[in-house]
């Protein structure tokens, strides 16, 4: 008798460990789901893949080139719209670069060649990436914010030497 009573308080600690150690676990799993929040990453390299040198000086006329990346952690299949503008002015882009289509964990990153249409100094060359099943509403209208933003600034002259700064050295 003294034997089954030890035996029955041995099955029931047991029993009681089994249960904490699975709540534990159910725990740890929403924990690891909550820090994998969906995401997407977006980014510019210059020319030679690295985040440095991008083309800021250019000449009316000509072209300069960028690697655009974007990268889907979103959890599912998503299809993105880029867009690029100088001064709030669209460029054209061509559509294997216009629209992107990514699989979840998929990467999709392209040489994209910008020529500005206008000269200026200090202007605005934006990115913009829109995620076509994020759609913001506001005041009853439907309208398309981008998902992500990318800047960089650039000067576009008639020649190069307008850039081009000169550092001036006391003899």
């Amino acid at each position: 008798m003294k034997h089954t009573k030890i035996l029955f308080i041995l099955i029931l600690i047991s029993l009681a460990l089994l249960a904490s150690g699975c709540e534990e676990k159910r725990n740890a799993e929403q924990m690891t789901e909550s820090l994998t929040e969906p995401f997407t990453e977006f980014y510019i390299l210059g020319p030679e893949g690295t985040a440095e040198n991008y083309p800021t000086d250019y000449v009316l006329g000509e072209s300069g080139t960028v690697i655009v990346g974007v990268v889907n952690h979103e959890q599912k299949h998503v299809n993105y719209t880029m867009e690029v503008k100088l001064e709030d002015k669209s460029l054209p882009l061509p559509p294997d670069q216009k629209y992107i289509s990514l699989g979840d964990n998929e990467t999709w990153e392209k040489a994209v060649t910008i020529t500005p249409p206008f000269e200026g100094t200090h202007m605005m060359l934006g990115f913009s990436l829109y995620n076509e099943g994020e759609k913001e509403v506001l005041e009853g209208d439907i309208i398309c914010l981008p998902y992500r933003d990318l800047n960089i600034w650039i000067n576009v002259s008639q020649n190069l030497s307008e850039n081009v700064s000169i550092q001036l050295t006391a003899i």
